[in-house]
């Protein structure tokens, strides 16, 4: 995570053409997010309708844990997606005005895309115009970031060394949305597993009385292996966070919620190769993870506003 601070990209040739090679591919994602968007979605008030409601005639709404499962992946892309390229966009010589609308303005609406299928779901079908607005607009501030980071970067522009309330603007945004990430984790184990060892066992190893199917070795291992790397990132990204505070027992901590999602993602196959008992592991890991993640994002926050409140929170 070198160029969250670095001075110079430019000066140094293999950060230069690991930064411009994930602009590149950022453009691919970008174009890639108008494509899922329109197949899953829609990009229209009656397609987005389809899918929250399947029928508008007969309207059923979609499964809850299939709607949470969505926010869940998309919560966690674009956090990570609009933080490492927001360090990057940082880098640009213009107004910080600018850089603070773009930056809140992004993290905003993409937020507000996230979180309005709960709203759609919950409380009114009218929300969709908010979910079809908040996606156009993230798309427009993150396709504006990228292309002004690619002229940036291919052209002979002078970069600026990001200024620290920048930085620590970043790092609050990220702190600060992280719990409710947690909390969103926390409505999906209940929703799908529930907080009881028999209830974990049950949805991995199926119940015949309850017409629950057990989960194959297939389908685990598909859902394992994003989840193995995709947390690790996570955690690794709000760890190297909490290096820069006065937290105690880093190493610690560290390694706490690193085996904490290890066992979190492995528990569902041993539970499956050695039965009920482990269900254990799966809540204790869980719980372990996502209490961690909330303490360590308490220990980012309250050092960022103790230390340059002012600039945190853009006043």
């Amino acid at each position: 995570m070198r160029f969250f601070i670095s001075s110079n990209i430019k000066g140094n040739k293999p950060l230069f053409t690991v930064v411009l090679l994930f602009l590149l591919s950022c453009v691919f994602f970008w174009l890639n997010s108008w494509l899922l968007y329109y197949f899953k979605y829609g990009l229209s008030y009656e397609a987005m309708f389809r899918y929250f409601f399947t029928d508008p005639e007969y309207p059923e709404k979609i499964a809850l844990p299939q709607l949470l499962e969505d926010i869940h992946v998309h919560f966690f892309l674009m956090a990570i997606y609009f933080l490492v390229l927001s360090s990057i966009f940082i880098h640009k010589c213009m107004k910080e005005h600018i850089k603070y609308f773009l930056i809140t303005s992004t993290f905003t609406v993409g937020f507000l895309d996230t979180a309005s299928g709960l709203l759609i779901y919950f409380i009114s079908e009218k929300f969709i115009y908010l979910k079809l607005f908040a996606f156009y607009a993230f798309q427009v501030f993150t396709g504006a970031m990228l292309l002004m980071s690619l002229k940036l970067y291919l052209s002979k522009e002078r970069e600026e060394p990001p200024q620290r309330p920048l930085l620590y603007t970043l790092v609050f945004i990220f702190t600060t949305s992280a719990p409710l990430f947690v909390i969103l984790n926390f409505f999906l184990f209940a929703v799908k597993l529930g907080y009881t060892p028999s209830s974990v066992a049950e949805y991995y190893l199926g119940n015949p009385e309850k017409f629950m199917r057990p989960k194959s070795l297939a389908g685990m291992i598909e859902v394992l292996s994003p989840h193995l790397i995709a947390m690790s990132v996570y955690v690794l990204t709000l760890v190297h966070f909490s290096f820069f505070t006065n937290l105690k027992r880093k190493v610690f901590w560290s390694a706490t919620l690193m085996v904490a999602a290890l066992l979190d993602n492995l528990s569902g196959p041993i539970i499956k190769a050695l039965g009920e008992p482990f269900a254990l592991v799966k809540i204790a890991s869980f719980l372990t993870l996502n209490l961690g993640m909330l303490y360590l994002c308490w220990v980012c926050t309250r050092s960022l506003l103790r230390h340059r409140a002012k600039e945190v929170l853009l006043l």
